[in-house]
């Protein structure tokens, strides 16, 4: 995650970060897929290392964020974005141990996993959206 955030924090430019995010949110959920079949340790580790360069998906998720937001409220929207992406880490990890109740590990995984997927491929509209809605504003 450290390795993913700053990589893609230093190296990238805002604009690759925008153009990025959509990869780099799918990076977070597409390595587990392979859990469905068990992989070898060595598989799974590398698995799970790549996949932690996702979490960087923030950067311009956030970015975005605080462009849309006025300058008096910027803190408060910033701690209400961290605190709800935390509590639904949470809600998403209580799920997936639920899951994990009823199925092998590996299944829990690989469908959680492709639940992330779906949300990150059916709300990218809402994020172009959005970003089309900060483009116009900057062009008023």
């Amino acid at each position: 995650m450290l390795l993913g955030d700053l990589a893609v924090g230093r190296l990238f430019t805002a604009e690759q970060r925008r153009r990025y995010a959509f990869v780099l949110r799918l990076l977070l959920a597409a390595p587990y897929m392979p859990f469905a079949v068990h992989p070898p340790v060595l598989v799974a580790t590398a698995a799970v290392f790549i996949s932690g360069a996702g979490f960087a998906a923030t950067l311009p998720l956030q970015e975005q964020l605080l462009e849309l937001t006025p300058d008096p409220v910027r803190g408060q929207v910033q701690g209400v974005e961290s605190a709800g992406r935390m509590t639904w880490q949470g809600i998403g990890a209580a799920i997936a141990g639920g899951i994990a109740q009823h199925f092998t590990s590996g299944t829990a995984i690989t469908l959680v996993a492709a639940v992330s997927i779906a949300i990150t491929v059916f709300s990218r509209p809402f994020v172009v959206r959005a970003r089309a809605v900060r483009v116009q504003a900057a062009n008023a």
